[in-house]
This record gives C-alpha cells, sequence and structure tokens, in this order.
C-alpha cells in the first residue's frame, strides 16, 4: 500500500467518524446549551478537510518521490469525499427528519429544500478541491523546501 494511498484512507477514516459524531451531535449538546455555532464548529467536515489539505501536501512535499501533482490529486479525491459525506448526511438527516447540523451552516438554520442543499455541495465539492488545489501550492513547497535530502550515493 503506497503511503498516499494509507494517508488519504486514514483521513477518510476520521472524516467518516466526524461525519457520524456531526449527525448525532445537535442531540447530545444542545440540551447542555452549546450554541449552534460552537457545536457545528466541532464537529466540522470542512475543518477535517482542511487538515487533511494540509496533511496531503505536507507528505506529498517532504517525500523523496513526491509531486504536486500527486498532491492536487489525492487531495481532490478527499475534497470530494469529505463532500459525499456531507451530502450524505443531509439527506439521510431529510429522510429522518433528525435535527441535526446538516440542515445549518455556522449555525444558522438553512431554508433551503434538502435536495437543493445536498446538490449544492456536489458542486461545492469541485470548488472545495480547485481551491484546495491552489491553497496547497504554497504548503506543499515549502515542505519541499524542507524535504531530507537524500545521501549521495557512495562510491
Amino acid at each position: 500500500m503506497s503511503k498516499n494511498l494509507r494517508t488519504f484512507l486514514i483521513l477518510a477514516a476520521v472524516a467518516l467518524v466526524v461525519a457520524v459524531v456531526r449527525y448525532y451531535m445537535k442531540g447530545w449538546v444542545q440540551p447542555m446549551g452549546v450554541s449552534d455555532f460552537a457545536g457545528s464548529f466541532i464537529a466540522s467536515i470542512t475543518l477535517v478537510t482542511l487538515v487533511g489539505l494540509v496533511i496531503i501536501f505536507v507528505s506529498g512535499g517532504r517525500a523523496a518521490g513526491g509531486s504536486y501533482v500527486s498532491s492536487a490529486a489525492w487531495f481532490a479525491a478527499f475534497a470530494f469525499w469529505c463532500q459525499g459525506l456531507i451530502i450524505t448526511g443531509i439527506l439521510i438527516a431529510a429522510r429522518t427528519g433528525t435535527p441535526t447540523y446538516y440542515d445549518e451552516m455556522m449555525g444558522k438554520h438553512m431554508g433551503l429544500p434538502p435536495v437543493t442543499h445536498a446538490f449544492q455541495h456536489g458542486i461545492a465539492a469541485v470548488v472545495v478541491a480547485i481551491v484546495g488545489m491552489i491553497l496547497g501550492v504554497p504548503v506543499y513547497f515549502v515542505a519541499k523546501h524542507w524535504r531530507p535530502s537524500t545521501p549521495a550515493a557512495a562510491h
């Protein structure tokens, strides 16, 4: 298993756990008086995506055979995975009628029909991937600058 695939799978598993926690968290923390903004922020798949961006591009930059294009491709796959989790959460919450953080954005209730909201996240997946690739450029090249040098071949 390649290091990139292993990194992707670990990040994807973390995002899945956060997505499940996000589904149930409103029911857990709202009775304790935690604001919707704070609760939504705690279980934010967007934050997981941002952390994943840094991990993927730093890992690619520091790897001896790493390339920006490879890191960008892995990040795009991760961004689509994360948005897919959000879409799934929106549709499941709508189907079950469960009050969750999936029907809100930054603590504000969304007045959109769930299918429209989910569709917009499908479009957002492309935007997140592109913006992430742009933000990944400096992260990758700073990490590459600090790439461990390979020892010269001994003769």
